[in-house]
């Protein structure tokens, strides 16, 4: 799930592990997670060389979220929960997850290593302006 807030109370550029108090009102977002979590406290996506990986991206905020996945191309094989037959799927290394959407993604993990998958606007993997990666961004890791 990809997910935007507006964190109150911390000067920029400073992230501290913790919970914070959001504005649920606010729409000048300074942090961006993924299921909840900002990097590097995100669990990472841990795949075997030779699988096919599937992940659904839902998007329940207000901005819409380019992400990127990096080593891999993947094809779309679902929107919105409808299934794209496999002869009409588009390969690709990013989807744009506009508000309310969700996409599924899949991939063949053949290409070991770690590899940074992340919403492919900069100041989204960076929450509060920190440096360094911060943010919507979590890396998929070959066991």
């Amino acid at each position: 799930m990809l997910q935007e807030f507006k964190v109150d109370g911390l000067p920029m550029g400073v992230v501290k592990k913790g919970k914070y108090d959001i504005d649920p009102h606010a729409h000048d977002f300074n942090f961006f997670t993924m299921n909840g979590r900002c990097f590097p406290f995100v669990t990472p996506l841990e795949v075997n060389c030779g699988d096919t990986v599937r992940v659904r991206l839902g998007n329940a905020m207000e901005n819409g979220h380019p992400i990127h996945i990096h080593g891999h191309q993947f094809y779309v094989s679902a929107l919105d929960g409808n299934i794209i037959r496999p002869c009409n799927r588009m390969k690709k290394n990013t989807i744009y997850v506009a508000s309310g959407e969700t996409s599924d993604v899949e991939f063949l993990a053949n290409n070991p290593g770690i590899w940074p998958f992340h919403c492919h606007i900069p100041h989204h993997m960076t929450n509060n302006m920190t440096d360094p990666t911060g943010g919507m961004f979590t890396t998929i890791v070959y066991k």
